[in-house]
């Protein structure tokens, strides 16, 4: 193979995966937390959102439907 052809490979390799990095899909009844070069950014809500690929991390991921939580019995 010629080296031009392979160097287009690899680059449309490359902006494939920064595509897909591009777009999160939140799940309904959950959020996540974004960070941009490690410090807090915003708050994703359910559905699909962009976010910077290689620049921002997605680096939680928060349920917020109800949780039970047991407690002793009163006296």
């Amino acid at each position: 193979m010629e080296p031009i052809i392979i160097v287009l490979i690899i680059l449309v390799v490359l902006v494939f995966i920064a595509l897909i990095k591009t777009i999160q899909v939140i799940p309904q009844a959950s959020a996540a937390i974004v960070e941009r070069f490690g410090r807090y950014t915003r708050t994703l809500n359910a559905g699909l959102n962009i976010v910077v690929p290689f620049i921002d991390s997605i680096r939680n991921r928060v349920d917020l439907r109800e949780q039970v939580v047991p407690f002793p019995r009163s006296r």
